[in-house]
């Protein structure tokens, strides 16, 4: 039976919510949860619903668009990133899933676990003791390393390389603007950011688009990732067009370094502040490995760095605005949602939520031990989403983050610079403005 929809308080006039939104953020949305599963706002004139039970979110992050549509937040995204897997809906989603999805398959992954270490090692080859570095932008840095070079591992993509990584900064801080800010206005502005977010768009453009024709014209299989999805086909024997890999390129790019880049950060800095949990990562470390660099074999024993993993992923998820919109009228938590209206759902705040985490705000990697985790909803805990909405790079991601935590600490211990406060960003993923880091010997 429907039942009386539970409004936000605050709304101004005109305006509604969305200063609150924009001005807020995620503190905005963690409110949601004290007014209800489902809680009215308003987008300007325009009613909204923000998604806090965790049921129900789970419900609408696993439709593929027959029900739940991706929402006002992707409408801004779209013609930026194209329309790769992170964008797109419906049939021609799930045909660009199926075609994208092996390259990811532990079975005939599209990446080499060695070459990804020597991505690491290279990154942090120039560091020495003493030294202090913003982890946050080396994290984010080594992050985009990373899946470029298991995207395009050919030496001629070499200088395409290097302008992917040098412009996706500036390129997505342009995207973080332009899909928090609701107006069109800001982004026509010649303004320094927006200079430097055309220009780096630009350079990804060019540099993609060629890279794609350099492949094509190579014809030899590199063993990466852009050659097997150059290699697939859908059901009717048809391959990706040109412009259909350039969309899943840059959306992989976007999703596979820009997310875990800032993850990897957060776990730095959650180490930082928890020396007891560093040393049972050095202990665990010590033992699998001996001394010797981490391998693919060693990966499924080192049970302790899968827990600071997940920890992190649930207290700092990138995620922190989704939006999706309903294609027809239904009821959600007992609550009348009327056909066309924009849902928002926070990952961020769905897992800080006490009421499936205890003491949700604190960094526990034994939350994940075998025996704790069993009382856990694991149907719950969706940092890469869910159903055909899921990450389908997730596998790439965690071995990312799993060879860095094998790596970097066998060398140095981070410690955090004393009396500065790193605060969460949130513009189109979560980010942390910095970390600043000292490096010592280990």
């Amino acid at each position: 039976m429907p039942q009386l929809t539970p409004a936000a308080p605050g709304g101004l006039p005109l305006l509604g919510h969305i200063p609150s939104l924009v001005g807020r953020r995620l503190s905005f949305l963690e409110e949601m949860r004290d007014h209800g599963g489902v809680v009215r706002i308003r987008l300007g004139r325009t009613p909204a619903f923000v998604i806090s039970d965790a049921r129900i979110a789970r419900e609408v992050l696993s439709d593929g668009g027959t029900t739940f549509a991706r929402g006002r937040f992707f409408r801004k995204l779209r013609p930026l990133l194209g329309d790769g897997l992170g964008t797109s809906d419906g049939p021609f989603h799930m045909r660009q899933r199926r075609m994208v999805q092996p390259a990811f398959h532990h079975s005939r992954p599209g990446y080499d676990i060695e070459t990804m270490r020597g991505v690491i090692e290279s990154r942090i080859g120039s560091w020495r003791a003493g030294m202090t570095l913003d982890i946050a932008r080396e994290m984010d840095r080594l992050g985009v390393a990373l899946i470029t070079k298991t995207l395009f591992s050919s030496d001629t993509a070499a200088g395409e390389v290097r302008d992917v990584q040098e412009s996706i900064a500036d390129f997505m801080v342009g995207v973080g603007i332009r899909t928090v800010v609701p107006s069109d206005l800001l982004e026509r502005l010649p303004i320094p950011a927006n200079r430097r977010f055309n220009a780096a768009r630009d350079r990804l453009e060019h540099a993609i688009t060629k890279v794609i024709a350099d492949y094509h014209a190579d014809e030899r299989d590199h063993h990466d990732i852009l050659s097997m999805l150059i290699e697939a086909r859908d059901p009717e024997g048809l391959p990706m067009s040109d412009q259909e890999l350039r969309d899943e390129v840059l959306s992989l790019v976007v999703a596979g370094g820009d997310t875990t880049g800032h993850v990897l950060g957060w776990i730095f800095h959650e180490l930082g502040q928890h020396p007891e949990a560093e040393r049972r990562l050095h202990d665990e470390l010590d033992q699998v490995l001996a001394g010797r660099t981490v391998t693919a074999d060693d990966l499924p024993k080192l049970g302790y760095v899968e827990q600071i993993v997940n920890e992190t992923l649930r207290l700092r998820n990138p995620g922190w605005l989704v939006m999706r919109r309903t294609t027809r009228a239904l009821e959600l938590g007992g609550v009348p949602i009327p056909a066309g209206t924009e849902l928002l759902v926070s990952v961020s705040a769905l897992l800080r939520d006490p009421a499936v985490y205890a003491d949700p705000m604190r960094f526990d990697p034994d939350r994940w031990a075998p025996d704790r985790a069993k009382s856990l909803p694991r149907d719950l805990f969706l940092p890469f989403g869910a159903g055909t909405r899921k990450c389908a790079g997730e596998p790439l991601a965690r071995i990312s983050m799993a060879l860095v935590l094998a790596t970097l600490p066998t060398r140095f211990r981070l410690r955090p610079v004393p009396g500065h406060r790193v605060r969460e960003m949130a513009l189109g993923t979560m980010s942390a403005d910095k970390i600043p880091m000292t490096l010592e010997s280990r």
